[in-house]
């Protein structure tokens, strides 16, 4: 299935979730829920990191009782994966802000990049899940097939959009794999260079660097607006 594919089917599947009646109020009260507690463990992933982002800490935090948090996620490792879902089908939706077919495109499009993964919590907490998985066997296990999954669908979206002067969509999986291990790198950089226009230096460097290898791909009869 295509990223614009999987995204559509995540739309119909939130239309058909409507409610009507009692059952859908009952449906719309569990999504309301969920969500809740999704957003939960970003806050308590983002303040606290992986290993004390316990049970108790996001059920305290979504103000929710025990019962009702493991009605909807039975363990921690069920409510990470819909946390990680949660987390990357937000970088799939078409929110690049820049239009303009040019290089100068590229470095605006990496500060969106930098934007949403060094300077949010749901950025800071993805990279609290990706960095705990290497330790993590238990999480590992439960999360690897999801995150190559989630990866081949990025990847599909940025080829979709963006392609290679010498036309090889590889080269552009590439750079922007390269990009991405480059955002989340500036997390961990920030203790050592707390000054954010150094931070800002740097992604402007690291986007001169990379924009002649990228070209912005036209498409017929598709609007301006990027998936990532």
């Amino acid at each position: 299935m295509s990223a614009s594919a999987h995204l559509q089917k995540a739309a119909t599947n939130q239309n058909n979730l409507k409610p009507a009646g009692a059952g859908g109020v009952r449906q719309r009260q569990s999504l309301e829920a969920r969500h809740n507690l999704i957003e939960a463990t970003i806050f308590c992933l983002d303040k606290f990191g992986y290993a004390d982002t316990s049970i108790a800490r996001i059920q305290d935090q979504a103000k929710v009782s025990r019962g009702a948090l493991t009605h909807h996620f039975p363990s921690k490792e069920e409510l990470v994966i819909a946390t990680i879902d949660s987390l990357l089908e937000k970088l799939l939706r078409p929110s690049l802000p820049s239009k303009k077919l040019s290089q100068t495109d590229i470095v605006a499009d990496l500060r969106w990049l930098a934007r949403n993964i060094t300077g949010t919590a749901r950025g800071r907490a993805l990279s609290e899940v990706l960095m705990a998985t290497r330790t993590d066997k238990k999480l590992s296990a439960r999360v690897s097939a999801r995150l190559t999954d989630w990866n081949t669908k990025l990847d599909e979206a940025v080829v979709g959009f963006y392609a290679s002067p010498n036309g090889d969509d590889d080269d552009v999986r590439q750079i922007w794999m390269i990009a991405r291990t480059f955002m989340r790198g500036l997390i961990l950089q920030q203790p050592f260079t707390p000054d954010p226009a150094q931070i800002e230096q740097a992604i402007n460097r690291f986007g001169t660097l990379i924009a002649p290898y990228l070209e912005t791909r036209k498409r017929d009869g598709v609007d301006d607006a990027k998936p990532l």
